[in-house]
């Protein structure tokens, strides 16, 4: 049980910190010990706990409406389950190592540290504006300030016809009439917000 903990508790500093492969080591080698010493110390039940704990964490990076990480959790249930002889007893283990894990979660999350730390680079962190050299393909904002008429019941969005031309549009948070006449007040990116006038 104590090697079960220690591996659950390596996973969570791993994911709190940039050492993926130490913490990630030490939690491989500490659940192999667990398995070799409780139960079949079966391979292929190590490697189908071992299996479903990886789809698990791949599950935090691609998002795919969980069916990793439904397959994850299948695979580690198999795995851990199928090697145990005294099944209430494993998911006693099992339980509390999950416990102890969150535990262990929730202080370095009170110390400061974040989750998955280098995820944020997978991540745009500054915004693609056009005086910086970015384009969005089009230049909307020609038709700032100009006026049209709402072509569409704009609740918040909708269409409206500014210039001869209907383009997507957004009030201004106000639901506006369809024939209503509107002014664009903030044009960002392919967002146009408009206001109606009275």
């Amino acid at each position: 049980m104590l090697f079960l903990v220690i591996g659950f508790i390596c996973l969570v500093v791993m994911l709190f910190t940039n050492k993926f492969y130490v913490f990630g080591g030490l939690s491989i080698i500490s659940f192999f010990i667990y398995f070799m010493m409780v139960g079949d110390g079966s391979w292929v039940t190590f490697l189908l706990f071992l299996s479903g704990i990886f789809l698990l964490i791949l599950e935090i990076f691609i998002p795919d409406f969980g069916l990793i990480g439904i397959a994850g959790f299948v695979l580690l249930a198999l795995g851990y389950l199928s090697n145990q002889n005294d099944l209430w007893g494993s998911l006693f283990d099992l339980g509390l190592a999950i416990v102890i894990a969150v535990i262990t979660a929730y202080i370095l999350l009170k110390k400061g540290y974040t989750f998955l730390p280098g995820k944020s680079s997978l991540v745009l962190g500054t915004s693609l504006q056009k005086n910086r050299g970015y384009s969005t393909g089009r230049d909307y904002t020609i038709y700032l300030g100009k006026t049209g008429t709402a072509v569409t019941t704009l609740r918040p969005s909708g269409k409206a016809e500014i210039d001869g031309k209907v383009l997507d549009v957004l009030s201004d948070g106000n639901v506006i009439r369809e024939g209503a006449s509107v002014q664009v007040i903030h044009v960002e990116g392919i967002k146009i917000i408009v206001k109606e006038l009275a």
